[in-house]
């Protein structure tokens, strides 16, 4: 069934794509970096602010009495520090929040510049689900503290200081801001925590919640600042975490939904990703210098050229280079190729043989049916707000397994047991097929399904197609073989496929520091809260549909070899008397 000349054939232009690629990278943009030493920033005043408002409001959860009478009090800090500017309060009614909906309070003012021209945007958020607190409070004393220190100088940009709500889960805050803002933005900064120990060397965050990250300009441009301040240094991405990240885009971070949205923006905080510990010391000196690179940052935006790069980039940084899209793209339509074209025609050659093959197809539809209900019930649960799921999620930790979360848990699972051992039978029985059964068109409906599913993903994310490359030639070259493998190797090779799948997972709980059980309820909550959206979950689920009908026929594949086959004539040998070397194929 499988002819091997049509996939050696299709491997020719890897070659060229490689070579394409190999010249296709470029250098990394340089940062932005201000010669200006930003001695205006007061460490000490800071800290104090810090300590005053953690005392005053130690209970901050979003919406609360506490988060609404902090507001209140930013706003007239704000005014104090900067005049005559109009300091707005505007209420984010029904918001989505770890705690249901809520009516979230966002405060802002504009410093207008001395020019014409996008505006930079300071972001701090004021909630906390633990008591005190402290660190990621701190964000908002640097943010009063920075907004002194530009009020005194004449900038060139306008710049924006807002305080917002809603960081601990569903960032409606930050992202009712980004509706609102007006005249183009350049940059976006976020501070998160700035007073608490350094609990990570991913000290910058550019991750979107959609593919692709913020300009590695703007990113550099504050690792630079940070360098020069504290004497730190922020790790930058590596290949592997961006090829995760891309693939699968999920971020618990502030400027997730803003880099989506098409803004350039990037959260420092000496915790990460993740929001700090509840009980976490803070430190003045550290402090200082977070606050100072922040202000280093906004000296080097204001006096350099716009960032203006596409965001979010979806561009690969591979060492000291920059690897494009378009370089990425070549290169997985290149790797997919092969299986495509020999699957294509492996499947002609069924149809030309009158193989049901159109049933074998419904039946890997029939095994992606489990997998798409339980997405379907996770999903409701959201809806419904019966598990208070955020889009984008909370950190780990926000919403604990509970007995909500355990009963949502079972009954996806019974919904998914009971799809695949009875409604699944009975659409095997409708079709006429068996999981067990010989034909060839069993064994090739699995690459199919998956091909054509790759091709549709490849469209829209070619790093999220990407994890399907070794899928597609794996079960093609064990499956689609006239001598089929032993049982054991066939499993093994089926699994040895997922092999991807489970790199983006270590990617994840190494970066979200989960454990497998932790990162599955993790998942579980993205997909209750619409991350990633219910059309593109059902997508990834007829791609599970595809591995799991693929492990069927690993399973029910020949224990022994067949026979091999020791004269072959030419693929298009029609048998005997086709070339008219018989009597019967002679004119009478």
């Amino acid at each position: 069934m499988l002819d091997p000349r049509i996939y050696r054939a299709a491997l020719i232009p890897l070659l060229f794509a490689l070579i394409v690629v190999a010249f296709s990278l470029e250098n990394r943009p340089a940062p932005l970096r201000s010669q200006l030493v930003p001695a205006a920033f007061d460490g000490p005043r800071a800290a104090r602010m810090l300590n005053n408002l953690a005392q005053q409001y130690p209970r901050r959860r979003p919406g609360s009495a506490g988060d609404q009478a902090l507001a209140r009090r930013v706003t007239s800090e704000l005014q104090a520090v900067l005049g005559k500017v109009e300091v707005r309060r505007s209420v984010v009614t029904d918001a989505a929040t770890v705690d249901g909906e809520r009516n979230l309070v966002n405060v802002e003012a504009q410093l207008p510049g001395s020019a014409p021209g996008a505006q930079v945007v300071v972001v701090a958020a004021r909630d906390a689900l633990a008591p005190k607190s402290a660190a990621s409070l701190s964000g908002t004393a640097a943010l009063l503290e920075i907004a002194r220190a530009v009020a005194l100088s004449r900038p060139r940009r306008s710049v924006t200081f807002a305080s917002v709500s809603g960081s601990t889960g569903g960032q409606a805050g930050i992202r009712a801001l980004v509706r609102k803002l007006g005249r183009p933005v350049d940059a976006l900064l976020i501070l998160g925590d700035l007073a608490g120990p350094a609990t990570t060397d991913r000290l910058v965050v550019g991750w979107a919640s959609a593919p692709g990250a913020t300009p590695l300009e703007l990113s550099r441009t504050v690792a630079t600042a940070l360098r020069a301040e504290t004497g730190l240094k922020a790790a930058s991405p590596l290949a592997r975490s961006e090829l995760a990240r891309f693939a699968w885009p999920v971020t618990v971070g502030q400027q997730g939904p803003v880099v989506a949205a098409g803004i350039p923006a990037v959260m420092l905080s000496a915790s990460g990703e993740l929001p700090p510990a509840a009980d976490a010391s803070v430190d003045a000196t550290r402090l200082q210098g977070f606050g100072r690179a922040t202000l280093r940052t906004l000296t080097a935006l204001d006096q350099g050229h716009a960032i203006g790069s596409e965001s979010p980039s979806l561009d690969l940084v591979i060492t000291r280079k920059v690897l494009p899209l378009w370089a990425i793209r070549l290169l997985v339509a290149v790797l997919l190729l092969p299986a495509m074209l020999t699957a294509a025609d492996a499947l002609a050659r069924l149809r030309r043989e009158r193989s049901p093959v159109s049933r074998w197809l419904l039946w890997v539809l029939g095994v992606t049916l489990p997998f798409a209900l339980a997405v379907i019930f996770l999903r409701a649960l959201g809806l419904f707000s019966a598990i208070d799921a955020t889009a984008p999620p909370a950190p780990p930790g926000s919403l604990p397994f509970g007995t909500s979360a355990a009963g949502a848990v079972i009954s996806a699972v019974v919904i998914f047991v009971l799809a695949a051992a009875l409604a699944r039978p009975m659409i095997n029985r409708k079709l006429a097929v068996s999981d067990s059964s010989a034909q060839p068109g069993a064994s090739l409906a699995p690459v199919v399904v998956a091909s054509l599913a790759a091709v549709v993903i490849w469209i829209f994310n070619p790093y999220a197609a990407l994890l399907l490359v070794l899928p597609v030639n794996i079960w093609l070259l064990i499956f689609a073989r006239e001598r089929p493998l032993r049982r054991r190797w066939s499993i093994f090779f089926v699994l040895i496929s997922f092999v991807p799948v489970l790199l983006v997972a270590a990617v994840y709980c190494e970066q979200l520091a989960l454990s497998p059980a932790q990162l599955a309820w993790f998942a579980v909550l993205s997909l209750i809260g619409g991350t990633p959206p219910l059309i593109a979950a059902l997508g990834w689920s007829v791609v599970a549909g595809s591995a799991a009908a693929a492990l069927l026929r690993a399973f029910h594949s020949e224990s022994e070899p067949s026979q091999p086959i020791t004269v072959r004539g030419p693929v298009s040998y029609a048998g005997p008397g086709s070339l008219g070397g018989v009597e019967s194929a002679r004119r009478r």
